[in-house]
This record gives C-alpha cells, structure tokens and sequence, in this order.
C-alpha cells in the first residue's frame, strides 16, 4: 500500500473510529477548526468522548499535497450521525515522525450553497 492510499485510509478511519485509537492518531498539539470554533490538543480527544462518531462516510473530490514528511489532504465529506447529516470541505495535514504517521490540523468549512 502507497503512502498517499495509507494516509486516505487514515484519514476515513478518523471519521469513524472511538476516541481512544484516534488518540494515538491525532499529534497532541493538533488544531481543529469547525463551523462551530477551534480545538486544540485535549479538547479534541474529549469532544470525541463526548459525543457519537461518524457512520455512512463518504469522501469525493480527493486532493494531495505532499512535500517530504508533510502530506495535505484535501476533500468532501459526507457522513450522517443519527438524524444528523454533514456535508463539508475538508483539508488535514499529517505530518509523519519517526515511522508514525500523525494529525497536525484539520478544518472542516461548510460549502457555498448554490
């Protein structure tokens, strides 16, 4: 599996998986920027206690930004949470560091509506 297939991968997984395993995913100084404000560090992983995950993902229009160690992704994102249904423009950095691959920012903006 090539770099950019393994980070796409990661980056799904993020969507969906528990607090705990993106813990180990997410770099302790990661920002998260949301329609609803900014998160940093421990507050993302509590957010991600706090309420449920992600189901029914899918993401389109995929872009790669890669230089050294660093890869952008950038895309949209289509989930539904229950009743709640999100539709998004992503991008996230990854960085990579010792092997391992981790988050460094995310930002999810609502797209124009028509």
């Amino acid at each position: 599996m090539g770099r950019t297939t393994d980070r796409w991968g990661g980056e799904e997984a993020l969507w969906t998986m528990g607090a705990a395993e993106a813990a180990l995913r997410i770099a302790p100084v990661c920002i998260m920027v949301f329609p609803e404000g900014v998160m940093q560090g421990p507050q993302i992983i509590d957010g991600m206690k706090q309420g449920s995950r992600w189901k029914n993902l899918r993401i389109s229009q995929r872009h790669t930004s890669e230089l050294g160690d660093t890869m952008v992704l950038a895309y949209r994102a289509r989930a539904t949470r229950g009743t709640t249904q999100c539709d998004v423009l992503c991008s996230s950095t990854w960085v990579r560091q010792g092997g391992d691959w981790k988050l460094i920012q995310h930002q999810q903006t609502l797209p124009a509506t028509d």
